[in-house]
């Protein structure tokens, strides 16, 4: 878990990760300050609801099921699954490592932020391409 409260940590949770998640689908429903402690809930965009919980350890899936039968969904239950009780220095790190699609969507947010110039709030891809691979 980064350095910084409990209630940051969850508050950003709600808001930071939308584009990677099914939008406004991630909801807290412990907040346990005493103990350091919280859980929350959300749907990964293959159709699949997680439930998380954020310790000093960090961030650990504790469960997950598939919201349809599609082979998406399952494969990535089962991704989930296997990832349980894992702890995680972030939430990135965790979708990361259980959703493909949050992978995906990741990369073309990073993507995106990289083409963008913040005089012209405009790039091109080869500009970014001489940035990765300079001459």
């Amino acid at each position: 878990m980064r350095k910084c409260s409990l209630d940051e940590e969850l508050d950003a949770a709600t808001r930071e990760y939308d584009y990677g998640i099914v939008p406004g689908s991630c909801t807290v429903f412990v907040r346990d300050t005493a103990n350091n402690v919280g859980r929350l809930d959300l749907t990964l965009l293959e159709d699949v609801l997680v439930v998380i919980d954020l310790t000093d350890q960090g961030y650990m899936v504790t469960s997950c099921s598939a919201l349809s039968n599609a082979g998406l969904a399952l494969a990535t239950a089962s991704k989930a699954q296997s990832h349980l009780n894992k702890p995680f220095e972030t939430l990135e790190s965790l979708l990361m490592a259980i959703s493909p699609l949050f992978c995906q969507r990741f990369q073309e947010v990073l993507l995106s932020k990289l083409l963008q110039d913040p005089n012209t709030n405009k790039n091109s891809e080869e500009d970014v391409n001489q940035w990765v691979q300079p001459s």
